[in-house]
């Protein structure tokens, strides 16, 4: 493994312990304590090693425009930028050279913190600007990582990040996982990923999903024909109040107890059921909650910007809240 890759834990007084590594800034472990026994809430590789190879973008800072970018390509001020074409026609997760795939610093660690820091220019990954890029960890006693995503640009460039761990709760597929979403409407979009601009009630899912349902559930009873058993889900939710203090999504197992809450400040959450996982995992081994922007919103001119101008922060911050369910 290359010696300017490496790994840092979190720790709490609960025992509660998360583990990064700076290959894409991303969440390699989180583990919490059940009946006594440190358990396993991510999909996670067997060996550090494996991160290196990963091409599913496991627990990675995604960016700096994350999901997809319909035909590779947006105009700004006249002048057009042609990126990474690396998912069919499109360009996803910022593509070949995007923040997941890139060795972040380690600016700052203690027992309970890990600042990582990147510099970014045009030359790098086809996006506007030199851009400069934080993201903190930050495990606090009751068991919440927050999850701090920023940027700055010396120039007007769009933004939008998110993280991508899997989510297991403990168990050994997401098929039993009960999810709830603070959503009344998700994007309708092509079978490619890129919105088509329509805006869908979930009641076309045909399970109250506000009440929560189980994923192999949801699946099986869906009514809309891109969410299936064989396709699975992996669309971009519109969430109800974004920013209040409501979680936009809680994760349950039943068979563990454990509980995932999770709040943040973006605009929508991107689902994801782990249906093109493959070897070494199975389909829907795990599920992805991405709090993000919309898909795609520098080609959707109805869609809110995610443009940042020169001298302007960007701000992500979300948190990720466990809880395990008394025995």
């Amino acid at each position: 493994m290359d010696p300017a890759i490496t790994t840092v834990s979190l720790n709490n007084s609960t025992g509660m312990r998360v583990t990064l590594m700076n290959a894409g800034a991303r969440l390699v472990s989180v583990k919490l304590p059940v009946e006594g026994e440190p358990t396993e809430m991510l999909l996670a590789y067997p060996k550090v090693a494996d991160y290196l190879d990963d091409r599913f973008y496991l627990g990675a800072v995604c960016g700096p425009v994350c999901n997809r970018i319909s035909n590779a390509k947006f105009s700004l001020v006249g002048v057009d930028y042609k990126l990474d074409a690396n998912a069919g026609d499109h360009c996803l997760h910022g593509g070949n050279n995007g923040l997941s795939q890139r060795v972040w610093q380690i600016e700052r660690h203690t027992d309970q913190e890990v600042v990582f820091t990147l510099q970014s220019s045009q030359d790098e990954d086809g996006f506007p600007g030199n851009r400069y890029f934080t993201a903190r960890y930050r495990l606090t006693d009751d068991n919440c990582l927050q999850i701090d995503l920023r940027g700055r640009t010396d120039r007007i460039t769009p933004m939008n990040l998110t993280f991508h761990p899997y989510f297991t709760l403990g168990e050994a597929s997401a098929d039993n996982l009960i999810l709830s979403l603070n959503s009344s409407s998700f994007l309708a979009r092509t079978d490619e990923g890129i919105p088509t601009g329509e805006i869908v009630p979930v009641s076309i899912l045909g399970q109250n999903i506000s009440d929560g349902v189980a994923i192999k559930t949801l699946l099986d009873s869906s009514r809309y024909t891109q969410i299936t058993p064989e396709a699975g889900i992996d669309h971009c939710f519109r969430i109800d109040n974004p920013g209040s203090i409501e979680p936009y999504a809680v994760l349950r197992s039943p068979a563990t107890g454990i509980t995932l809450r999770l709040y943040s400040n973006q605009p929508a959450l991107q689902v994801y059921s782990g249906s093109f996982l493959n070897q070494p995992f199975s389909r829907g081994q795990g599920i992805c909650l991405e709090p993000q922007a919309y898909v795609d919103a520098p080609n959707q001119a109805g869609f809110p910007s995610i443009f940042v101008q020169k001298g302007q922060d960007y701000r992500h911050n979300s948190i990720l809240q466990f809880s395990v369910r008394p025995t």
